[in-house]
């Protein structure tokens, strides 16, 4: 787990206040006293106590917050903003026979998780020849989710 001197990312903030502190960045100063597990230093914020699911190494997060190398060409393509649909609301995450959508769940995990569920959610729903490949990415977040909590991948 965290300790002194680590780089992180607040990837789910229960701090109730003005501020969302998602997605800020800051260093581990002390570890757990009571009500916190770790503080850390936000700059602007100053220092702050968070819980172990709050909290991602700031490498871990930039690693899986940037794009996979088969998503970069979604990236040059032109978007047809008149159908705002396959942006809001994709079919592939409102297909399920519940009516739920995929970002009801997810988004109230942490990111390696909600990965690993969206990609489940997905598999063959996007395009039938992922399903594989959609697969094997779930499996990889849980990975990370296992090695992120301190144990060993089999």
């Amino acid at each position: 787990m965290f300790k002194v001197g680590d780089r992180v990312v607040v990837v789910k903030n229960l701090h109730e206040g003005p501020d969302n502190l998602t997605g800020k960045r800051g260093k581990v100063t002390k570890l757990g006293s009571g009500e916190w597990d770790f503080q850390i230093h936000i700059e602007g914020y100053g220092h702050l106590g968070f819980m172990k699911g709050e909290l991602e190494f700031e490498e871990t997060y930039d690693t899986m917050s940037a794009p996979h190398p088969d998503e970069d060409s979604l990236f040059s393509q032109e978007v047809d903003t008149r159908h705002d649909d396959a942006v809001s609301h994709p079919s592939h995450y409102t297909s399920h026979p519940s009516g739920v959508e995929c970002i009801e769940i997810t988004k109230h995990y942490n990111f390696t998780i909600g990965s690993a569920m969206k990609y489940l959610w997905r598999a063959g729903l996007k395009d039938e020849n992922t399903e594989i490949q959609d697969l094997r990415k779930a499996i990889q977040f849980i990975e990370f989710e296992i090695e992120r909590l301190g144990g060993q991948v089999e």
